[in-house]
């Protein structure tokens, strides 16, 4: 027989093998009853088994005890169905959160509205941001069921009403329009946000112990990253010639009832049901595989989709002018096969979950099965439950923390100033306790009084603020520059691709930069390799170089890769958050600490670029009637007030947004100085991760 030490919790990496030779199956069960090297196998064995008992058996508020030695046992479900709900729902929240710049444009011409006007709007949405602790709490208090269920239903209601009011079929004062628009959209963004903690409970809780609970939340931020870029596509490929953009409002409707609440009520176990189970890890990584393919199909479609959009665009006025002679243009025939087929490529992958082989776990031995059923040696199983962390309280929270439950090695560094740890310490003494060294866990107010905690919040507020500038008057800056409409739901496809894509792979990136040990850093020590916030220097740069294309672009090719570029900004931003808060700050109060960072930088960022900057600047450059303007080609153009439907609410040219790109581009800059200021203040936090890491890596 030849019996491996499986390494989920007890080093995987030592790859021991021991075998057990005997001439036949009598002496080799007298060797096995006598030999005190299978005595340690058998001993190893339990206390990995009860080890990875106590990870997998978990729900939303305690871990269930162990099945052997009389404790009681809970009911197994599997995580599956759990999952193929958190993923089918997160792409609704992305869907309507950045898409405002699709109809944006639409809005204010319809209701008459003046950009500051418009600018309210958008920025009372992301002002909800701050309240955004209120959805996370209802999860804790009503199930993520009735969370999700909930959510869902009141995103339908408020869109609906948001598309009412926008298209004028609810009658009120012109001077309560921007009062309600806002007001809707608060509660847009407060019933996403109920649908959003929902889903990241659902995968924290059903991964609970798992292998795969930070692979479940890369995919579900990529599906929120790539929402807009997939509901415009769709949306597009359905619409007909002459529709109102504001109907994108209505399919928006549609989805959070069909994608989150209806597969939510059918799929997700009750609250009830939670507490009396525990969840039985069953995803393989052939699951999150098809999930990657179908999330990389998306972006191609949504690319082609859209470089096929600007191409048209070109040739649609030469088109027009042939046909000025002959009988009138046709209406373009919408796609509605595109559309099935970008519903079918989001769907289809996720719900085959349901029909994919799960995961097997392994047996146990059968010459064992009997003693550790009938309770023997219950002292060491006892020993190694009390000694194994506890998986709620230690979260893995990075790739660089160890997935060994040993005590971690203590790496002296000489040109630390910092004290030495005491390797004696049992591991149990701090839950927060990484390679290389403790990290002393802090709340909201005892973080917000460090220099890395407000460096860090800078930082982000910028550049977060700077894409939801982006997305909110993308409508507004093409009309300005007076390019094709085309150039809009083609402009904010790409930003959402691109933020989906730096989403997905920013994590994994900055994990592996790490030992990158050519590259110095300013680590000290002799260490090398990156440390994660000198992503955030990377992502101000690209940001950076964002806003200074756009500030210059007069053709579609230079706005259309600005804009790309600023998603791609906008996306490094939100893993490198949650990461960040998590290795400086502690996991204990994460959830909070996170919760504050994602809700006060797309308020503030929003409120400080798209309201005061933009809105000032914009206003600033709106012509006086009846003048002449040299529109994106350069060519004069007039403009007639007498036939215009603008009312001198419109601005036309290069300068209407040129000097907000430009404040912007300072901004970023200011953006690279406080992310290296924060390099060199966490570099001690750092240098032992990074140090620990890789001499993890060389020992295993």
């Amino acid at each position: 027989h030849m019996v491996r030490l499986r390494g989920s919790a007890m080093g995987s990496d030592l790859g021991t093998d021991v075998r057990l030779a005997g001439e036949n199956n009598e002496d080799t069960t007298q060797q096995t009853e006598s030999s005190p090297e299978l005595d340690a196998v058998s001993s190893h064995y339990r206390d990995d088994n009860n080890d990875s008992s106590n990870q997998q058996r978990s729900s939303e508020d305690s871990l269930a005890a162990p099945s052997h030695g009389g404790h009681e046992t809970k009911e197994e479900i599997s995580n599956v169905p759990s999952l193929v709900v958190a993923f089918c729902s997160s792409l609704t929240t992305g869907g309507t959160t950045y898409s405002f710049g699709l109809y944006g444009a639409t809005l204010q011409k319809t209701l008459h509205l003046t950009q500051g006007q418009v600018d309210t709007i958008s920025t009372a949405f992301f002002f909800a941001g701050l309240f955004s602790f209120m959805p996370g709490w209802c999860s804790d208090r009503f199930g993520t069921r009735n969370a999700l269920v909930g959510g869902g239903i009141l995103g339908c209601i408020n869109l609906l009403l948001y598309w009412g009011v926008a298209r004028e079929y609810f009658v009120m004062p012109h001077s309560f329009i921007v009062p309600a628009l806002s007001i809707l959209g608060i509660l847009t963004f407060l019933s996403s946000a109920l649908v959003t903690g929902a889903v990241f409970k659902i995968i924290t809780v059903a991964c609970q112990g798992g292998s795969n609970k930070g692979t479940a939340v890369g995919i579900a931020k990529g599906y929120v990253g790539l929402g807009s870029g997939l509901y415009v596509a769709i949306f597009e490929s359905l619409r007909q010639h002459n529709e109102s953009t504001l109907d994108f409002l209505l399919m928006g409707a549609f989805f959070c009832i069909m994608s989150a609440s209806l597969p939510g009520f059918l799929f997700l176990p009750t609250k009830e049901k939670v507490e009396a189970s525990v969840f039985r890890d069953d995803a393989t990584p052939s699951h999150f595989r098809i999930l990657y393919a179908s999330l990389m199909l998306m972006m191609v479609f949504i690319v082609g989709n859209s470089m096929a959009e600007l191409f048209k665009g070109k040739h649609k006025s030469f088109e027009f002018e042939e046909h000025l002679t002959d009988e009138p243009l046709r209406p373009p025939k919408n796609h509605v096969g595109m559309a099935v087929l970008l519903v079918t490529i989001w769907l289809l992958p996720i719900y085959t979950w349901f029909l994919l082989p799960k995961k097997v776990y392994d047996q146990i031995p059968s010459e064992y099965a009997e003693e550790l059923e009938s309770g023997q040696d219950t002292e060491s199983v006892a020993s190694a439950s009390a000694t194994a962390p506890d998986p709620n309280e230690d979260e893995e929270i990075s790739l660089l923390e160890s997935s060994d439950h040993q005590e971690p090695e203590n790496f002296e560094d000489e040109n630390s100033d910092e004290p030495e740890q005491d390797v004696s310490e049992p591991q149990q003494a701090t839950s927060q306790q990484h390679l290389g060294g403790t990290v002393e866990n802090k709340n909201l107010t005892e973080m917000l009084r460090t220099k890395p905690a407000l460096l860090m919040l800078w930082t982000t507020t910028i550049l977060v603020g700077a894409g939801t500038l982006e997305s909110n008057n993308m409508g507004q800056m093409v009309e300005a520059l007076g390019f094709e409409p085309e150039v809009t739901p083609a402009s904010l496809a790409l930003f959402s691709v691109a933020q989906a894509t730096a989403r997905i792979f920013t994590g994994a990136l900055s994990e592996s930069a790490v030992f990158w040990t050519s590259f110095r850093c300013g680590l000290g020590g002799g260490v090398g390799g990156i440390p994660r916030p000198f992503f955030l220097v990377a992502a101000s740069i690209v940001g950076l170089f964002s806003h200074i294309l756009l500030g210059m672009a007069t053709t579609q090719n230079v706005f259309v890769i600005g804009a790309t570029l600023s998603g791609a900004a906008f996306g490094m931003v939100w893993p490198l958050m949650v990461l960040i808060v998590g290795e400086v700050f502690g996991p204990k109060n994460m959830g909070g600490n996170y919760m504050f960072y994602d809700g006060f930088t797309s308020a503030a960022g929003t409120f400080l670029l798209s309201k005061i900057v933009a809105q000032d600047v914009y206003e600033a450059h709106i012509p006086p009637p009846n003048h002449h303007h040299l529109n994106s080609t350069g060519t004069d153009a007039f403009i007639d007030a007498n036939n215009s439907d603008d009312d001198d609410l419109t601005c036309y040219g290069s300068d209407c947004f040129q000097m907000t790109h430009w404040i912007v581009a300072a901004l970023t800059i200011t953006c690279i100085a406080t992310s290296l200021t924060m390099v060199f203040v966490t570099r001690k936090t750092y240098r032992q991760k990074i140090k620990a890491a890789q001499e993890h890596a060389h020992t295993h």
